[in-house]
């Protein structure tokens, strides 16, 4: 018998090179799962990520202010979802 732990997931769509669902790993952030998504897009709006959590929080991140700050690099929780909006100008 074989007994294998429940796959957990989040999901990354908008301006990044590979929107999708992926896996969740312990440690996961913002940055982290938009690296794992393929990293940005040349259009994306780097300064404005949402990030809505399963309860339905939403959360706005500066991801150039969290590389400098990895305080503001929020977790990651099962089925939440970041959106990397396209900059307009």
């Amino acid at each position: 018998v074989t007994v294998r732990p429940p796959e957990r997931f989040f999901y990354v769509q908008g301006e990044v090179k590979g929107p999708n669902r992926y896996q969740l790993t312990p440690g996961m952030t913002v940055l982290k799962a938009i690296t794992t998504a393929g990293g940005f897009t040349d259009f994306a709006k780097r300064n404005a990520v949402e990030l809505t959590s399963i309860t339905g929080e939403n959360y706005t991140i500066d991801c150039k202010e969290a590389q400098k700050r990895p305080a503001l690099d929020l977790p990651i929780y099962p089925d939440d979802r970041i959106n990397v909006p396209k900059r307009f100008y």
